[in-house]
């Protein structure tokens, strides 16, 4: 075993995929749940902003996923996030999209890979096999040559329909040395629905029980070999940086902070939460869906994303909760929403379909659901005060009344360079698309919602 620093991440590994939907998701929760099982601790990670692979990580982890990404925490911070959740754990990073593919169309930036590299982790490689024959070993040879000199540490084959169309890809693979460390087959369990912005949330629907998993995984992944890999550190400049300090963690008395979680309200970043939690802040669950009243005694409230619109009937039949919101916005109630919260906030919610539903109507104007995804990507936010915020948008809906009454900052795309006015501002509410990535935007949360300096 190559001697561990102690500012590297200690023990894990990355399941990339060819492209996107090749199974990672199914292939990262089998292995919590099978590794857990022989009395492993285990630690999910996801590559980028996404937060409906997490919710499947969560159901048959432990712990509760996290989320490493370039853009929004940088290097030192990935690397120091791997690091303190990893000291006991073997941890599982679940690329984003294909092994590389990022932010760059002419460079490893924001992908897989990069994040490989960064912490020194091996990738495991997930083919997707269903339909699959020689070809797949042409496509193999040319991401471990796009790899090198880093490598690709071993593949499993996702989607096999029987043990000869196993072995006749292992066949196909065995000229290029790469171990195969797994073959799983077709199964209805593991066909996981998509939507438009990814897997079919896992709050929505039954997954199967992690024994269930366990049992497949201990059948078809070679999971001692996994774990030995999960050992195996690759030396990468990473392991000379020095440790960052933590966000400071405030001394003063704690605030109580309403947040909504629920199945329509649960996109949050676990860094997000402890940062939260770091300031001294007491969180409490409320459902949107089936609370009738705020918790009471809220100095502040947070309002995240997810999936309002799938939930818009059971919301506006909420009216009591509905009208508390809007009254105590209006009273100074500290706010923050982000995306889905921003369409909560909105006067109404439009469907694709034209229904209707009224929402709190703390902000100015609708917003109506979208078919194609709207200003998608990583920004930069400028509040008014001029301080710059990275961040990300992903949604499929707009605020149609953006363009008049959008005034809480400047969102720069980094793709396309194309700013715009975006988000709303008033009383002391703060609600727009923008997912910021909060221990990087401490003082502007800190007086957003009116944590003591």
């Amino acid at each position: 075993m190559l001697h561990l620093n102690d500012n590297a991440p200690a023990s894990g590994f990355v399941i990339g995929g060819l492209h996107g939907s090749s199974g990672k998701t199914v292939v990262t929760c089998l292995l919590a749940a099978g590794l857990q099982a022989r009395g492993s601790i285990v630690q999910t990670f996801k590559a980028g902003p996404d937060f409906l692979d997490t919710g499947y990580h969560s159901q048959f982890c432990e712990r509760p996923s996290r989320n490493l990404d370039a853009w929004l925490m940088g290097k030192e911070r990935i690397i120091e996030d791997a690091t303190a959740h990893t000291r006991d754990a073997t941890g599982i990073l679940e690329g984003v999209m294909g092994l590389f593919d990022g932010a760059s169309a002419t460079s490893e930036a924001g992908s897989t890979m990069e994040l490989a590299r960064w912490l020194g982790w091996p990738v495991v490689l997930c083919l997707p096999a269903a339909k699959a024959g020689r070809s797949l070993g042409a496509m193999l040879r040319g991401f471990i040559t796009e790899a090198a000199p880093y490598g690709i540490a071993g593949v499993v084959l996702n989607g096999v329909s029987g043990s000869s169309h196993a072995e006749y890809l292992k066949e196909a693979i065995r000229p290029l040395g790469i171990p195969v460390l797994g073959a799983i087959p077709q199964d209805p369990i593991l066909a996981w629905p998509e939507r438009h912005l990814g897997l079919q949330a896992s709050q929505e629907r039954s997954l199967p029980p992690s024994q269930e998993l366990a049992s497949i995984a201990a059948a078809h992944l070679d999971l001692d070999g996994l774990q030995r890999l999960a050992r195996t550190h690759v030396p990468s400049p990473s392991d000379h940086l020095a440790p960052m300090h933590q966000a400071g963690r405030s001394d003063k008395p704690g605030m109580r902070v309403a947040i909504a979680m629920d199945e329509a309200f649960h996109f949050y970043y676990a860094a997000n939460i402890d940062w939260l939690k770091a300031q001294g802040a007491e969180l409490l669950p409320f459902s949107p869906v089936a609370d009738r009243t705020l918790p009471r005694n809220a100095d502040a409230l947070v309002i995240g994303g997810g999936f309002p619109e799938v939930y818009a009937r059971q919301i506006a039949d909420n009216a009591s909760l509905r009208s508390e919101i809007r009254s105590a916005i209006h009273s100074g109630l500290p706010c923050y929403a982000e995306c889905g919260g921003l369409m909560f906030l909105s006067q109404h919610l439009r469907l694709t379909g034209g229904e209707t539903f009224p929402m709190c109507g703390v902000i100015p104007g609708d917003v109506e659901m979208t078919r194609s995804l709207q200003n998608f990507g990583y920004c930069t936010a400028t509040d008014n005060l001029g301080s710059a915020h990275f961040g990300h948008e992903f949604h499929h809906s707009q605020w149609l009344s953006e363009e008049a009454h959008a005034n809480a900052w400047s969102v720069k795309r980094n793709r396309t360079g194309r700013s715009r006015l975006e988000g709303f501002e008033a009383h002391a509410l703060h609600a727009s698309y923008v997912h910021p990535f909060f221990p990087n935007s401490a003082s502007f949360l800190r007086s957003k919602l009116g944590f003591a300096s």
